[in-house]
């Protein structure tokens, strides 16, 4: 269609109280085409389609009914940021508000249960008990700047938040210098020994504190002259040295790829005395991360111009396998096209797969690995090549106002790590994350763990602990959530949710078992199924991956037992006129209406969204918060349900910004309201927790029949409290 030239006035939306009768008007010039709305409220769109030949601009009249109303856009809907009264430095770089470090007590140091597995869709320790690892990211400048003597105490510091799990990546990119292969380094065939040394300590480090390491082999390596020589080179050079997309045609990057692979593997850790390859708590790999041909490289060679060695070969590998198949050349060549095209791009992708998944076990790699990832919006035509690996690895990167999604028209990042998960394969998200300049972003904390628990994922890493030298900071920095109260303040409740199941997981099931040519063309995905959106938070989802004659090697899974399996991707699985999503358990809601996400469990109940507007009961609690947007969590620490609880943990954290007089590198909004607790605890205290994690200030809260009244903010600048009973448990 015609896209308008300008955001029509009033761009937030309309809402209005429907009249007998009454609707929208819409009128287009010139009326050829075919004009109208598809979506609701602030997420209305304006299709206009079959437009003649030769339009370039077109008038619109939307016409209003009777009582219609304006609604705000996100940014007016806030609280006027009064950051004088906000708090300065409530989280500290290099200390935690909360200690959870007994949750990893039984894998002090990690690994000594043994080698973690996959089993089916799940993953064990080497004990045979269920593993569910709650992990972050640690990359770049953070492996190699970071002071020696910081590094035990940061890896003390994730364990105290509830960590069990880190990756490890951007290790070899080249402007992080030193990198892998040491400072500016002419070669980049040979590991330096003193930047390897950062690795293996944070991998000791980590290890002591019962936190287990994701290593990704291949990041973003760049290939240098002194690398060579080999046929293609020059081609690679004109993109930088970067091999992505190039390391599935070319035999030289893959010899290079296959050598770094066997040598950091093969490395021993001079404070571990183990090979990398050995190390039980060296419990995952990635062998070559956001790199693939189906939905991201494969593009670049479908012309030949300025490529002829690699597009000769993409060339003669597509028609080749157009001749097999009996496709048609042309549609085998584009990429873009899907179809024919997924299907040559998923063969070459296996083929580099069989070759590294081999080499790593002729190695003796016991490692569950991903080959790489579902990642920027990849098909599910992507996931075919995929399920060579012995889990399905997401990475999903979500932006503002994702509890408003609706549906059944818009994906958030959530449905994208759920459109990873397969039958029969542990599901990772090695790296998702709403960060900065989301003011809503202490919403995901929460959010994620909760889906992870309903859902069965195994592993879900939040990007990025940091990326540059950690250290006291004076601003915000991007990609680091180590010094950011509003998404760190919310992980120890997360993972209290997550590692302890305080979300039961999904009763039932959907299973997606699209027909081949649903799946395999271009563009499924979360952004065009209704069925995947809609299904995600209802019950378990699982994704059908369909055989077809042109890939002998793959081997669908099938369908879970019980689960009812779903043929049409249009399909919406969400009652009509239902303005909201429920988990078959009952104990989680999402209001995209309102934008208010609940979770409602004997051992956790929260609130995150737009929460200001009005009380939000659950079974045993009563939020009655007065901030427009927050989140707020309560989580027994003591396994009890809260009602019983002798230990609750109190988590308030909504926005967070850059503190204008550097005193600190965050100013963090205060939560304004109350909590009323149903509880048969006759004496419980409220202790409110300072940045290193001490008891700041102590009062009693207000009982009255049965309930007691927490008042927010309470007892000083913090977003952190303990409801314990007097004389009650220890610390967790």
């Amino acid at each position: 269609g015609v896209a308008a030239p300008a955001p029509l006035p009033g761009d937030a939306g309309w809402s209005w109280e429907p009249r007998p009768g009454s609707a929208l008007r819409l009128a287009v010039e010139p009326e050829a085409g075919d004009a109208r709305l598809v979506g609701s409220g602030a997420r209305t769109m304006l299709l206009y389609q079959g437009v003649p030949a030769g339009t370039t601009s077109f008038r619109l009249t939307l016409t209003l009914p009777e009582g219609a109303s304006r609604v705000p856009s996100p940014e007016e809907r806030y609280d006027p940021p009064a950051v004088e009264d906000w708090f300065a430095g409530a989280l500290a770089w290099d200390a935690s508000p909360i200690d959870l470090r007994s949750l990893n007590a039984d894998d002090r140091p990690a690994g000594r249960r043994g080698r973690v597995r996959a089993e089916g869709d799940r993953l064990v320790l080497g004990d045979g008990s269920p593993a569910r690892f709650w992990g972050t990211n640690l990359a770049a400048n953070a492996l190699f700047q970071t002071p020696h003597d910081v590094v035990p105490a940061q890896a003390r510091r994730m364990a105290q938040l509830g960590y069990n799990l880190v990756r490890i990546h951007d290790h070899d990119v080249p402007r992080v210098n030193p990198n892998v292969f040491g400072s500016d380094a002419a070669s980049t065939r040979r590991l330096d020994e003193a930047a390897v040394e950062k690795i293996d300590w944070w991998i000791r480090c980590l290890r002591d504190e019962g936190i287990y390491t994701w290593l990704d082999v291949h990041s973003r390596r760049a290939i240098r002259e002194a690398d060579g020589p080999f046929e293609g080179m020059e081609e690679i050079a004109r993109d930088r040295g970067d091999v992505k997309g190039y390391s599935y045609l070319n035999e030289g990057v893959q010899r290079l790829m296959r050598e770094f692979q066997e040598a950091y593997l093969g490395h021993v850790n001079v404070h571990t005395g183990l090979t990398y390859r050995d190390d039980p708590a060296v419990a995952f790999l990635l062998i070559t991360d956001e790199n693939d041909l189906t939905r991201h490289y494969g593009k670049m060679f479908e012309s030949e111009g300025g490529k002829p060695y690699h597009g000769g070969i993409f060339r003669t590998l597509a028609n080749a396998f157009a001749a097999k198949h009996g496709f048609s050349e042309s549609r085998t060549r584009k990429a873009a096209e899907g179809g024919p095209a997924t299907l040559f791009l998923a063969d070459v992708e296996h083929r580099f797969n069989e070759l590294f998944l081999a080499d790593l076990r002729a190695q003796g790699s016991r490692a569950p690995a991903a080959t790489t990832s579902s990642w920027g919006g990849c098909d599910l035509g992507s996931l075919a090549s995929l399920r060579d690996g012995s889990l399905i690895d997401a990475h999903s990167h979500g932006a503002a106002e994702f509890l408003d999604a609706d549906p059944r028209y818009e994906a958030n990042y959530a449905h994208w790590i759920a459109a990873a998960q397969l039958p029969d394969r542990p599901t990772t998200a090695s790296g998702w994350s709403v960060g900065q300049p989301a003011a809503d972003r202490s919403g995901s904390p929460i959010y994620t763990a909760t889906l992870a628990a309903f859902q069965g994922w195994d592993a879900v890493m939040i990007s990025a602990y940091a990326r540059g030298k950690i250290g006291k900071p004076t601003q915000p920095e991007a990609w680091a959530t180590f010094s950011d109260p509003a998404l760190a303040g919310m992980v120890p409740a997360a993972a209290l949710l997550y590692r302890k199941g305080q979300v039961a997981p999904a009763r039932g099931g959907f299973h997606l078992a699209f027909p081949p040519e649903a799946f395999y063309r271009a563009g499924a995905s979360p952004a065009s199924s209704a069925a995947l959106r809609t299904a995600m938070e209802q019950r378990r989802l699982t994704i059908g991956v369909p055989a077809v004659a042109a890939l002998p090697w793959l081997k669908p899974g099938e369908a879970p037992e019980g689960a009812e399996v779903v043929e049409d991707p249009d399909r919406d699985l969400i009652p009509e006129g239902q303005d909201f999503v429920r988990s078959d358990t009952g104990e989680i809601t999402r209001d995209w209406k309102k934008g208010v996400h609940v979770v409602d469990a004997p051992r956790c109940q929260s609130v995150a969204g737009w929460v200001g507007d009005g009380p939000i009961a659950t079974a045993d609690a009563r939020f009655e918060v007065r901030t427009k947007k927050a989140a707020v969590a309560l989580n027994s620490v003591d396994d009890e349900p809260l009602s019983k609880s002798r230990f609750i943990l109190i988590s308030a954290v909504a926005r967070a910004v850059a503190d204008p007089s550097r005193r600190a590198a965050y100013l963090s909004e205060p939560i304004v309201g109350s909590i009323r607790l149903k509880t048969e605890v006759p004496d419980l205290e409220l202790m409110a927790l300072a940045a290193d994690g001490r008891v700041a200030g102590r009062s009693t809260p207000k009982a009255e029949g049965g309930e007691v009244r927490v008042d927010l903010p309470s007892l000083g600048g913090t977003h952190w409290y303990v409801l314990k009973a007097k004389g009650g448990p220890a610390a967790p």
